[in-house]
């Protein structure tokens, strides 16, 4: 399995083009890439979906698009689903930034696994940046979106934050994957699972 990450953006989220024999995934294909097109054009043959870690608008940007040019699945946690139709929810409007608002097809919910192709992915519900965010894991990689970063974590002061919540994701998604697990982040760069037991600042204060 290749992992390609390419940076997008004035913010610079993470999109992952995951690629098989015999499949393609694009996680969080959220600004207009040239990159990403070329990426469905030579996995054309193959089994295809995007997956979006939540409905922010700097990561689910450039999907509408890939849904009117490519006969591609979408999937997204199914509690931020309406968000993908609300740019209040999904930030656009709050910064500005011009949106079409598109529907998933696939409505995903808490240790759902599905299969694309011969890549099977493992969901995890991690609520406290938004509402319906999810983390996916593809063998022994997790893709973390805004959930979990490097010694970090995502902001909660946007609509369907909660610190509460986020601290749970982030407690749940350490203890329940191996510590070699290696962390795709949705912005920077990655971490592992070991790492962020050691060094993550939710996990330090609850040591404390």
């Amino acid at each position: 399995m290749q992992i390609e990450r390419v940076v997008l953006g004035e913010i610079s989220v993470n999109c992952y083009l995951i690629s098989t024999e015999k499949s393609a995934i694009i996680i969080d294909p959220g600004f207009r890439s040239e990159k990403v097109f070329d990426f469905l054009k030579k996995n054309k043959d193959k089994k295809t979906a995007v997956l979006l870690t939540h409905a922010h608008f700097d990561h689910i940007g450039m999907a509408g698009e890939i849904v009117d040019r490519y006969n591609v699945s979408v999937g997204i946690g199914k509690n931020d689903a309406s968000a993908l139709q609300d740019n209040y929810l999904n930030l656009s409007s709050f910064f500005g930034v011009e949106f079409k608002p598109f529907s998933a097809d696939m409505l995903l919910g808490d240790n759902d696994e599905i299969t694309v192709g011969d890549i099977t992915v493992k969901v995890f519900e991690t609520s406290g940046h938004t509402v319906g965010g999810v983390c996916y894991l593809i063998g022994d990689n997790l893709f973390s979106g805004d959930t979990l970063f490097l010694e970090s974590y995502g902001r909660t002061d946007f609509p369907g934050g909660n610190i509460e919540k986020i601290k749970e994701s982030i407690d749940r998604i350490l203890d329940e994957n191996d510590e070699n697990v290696t962390v795709y982040t949705g912005h920077g760069n990655p971490t592992t699972i070991k790492h962020e037991r050691e060094y993550n600042p939710l996990r330090l204060r609850k040591k404390q």
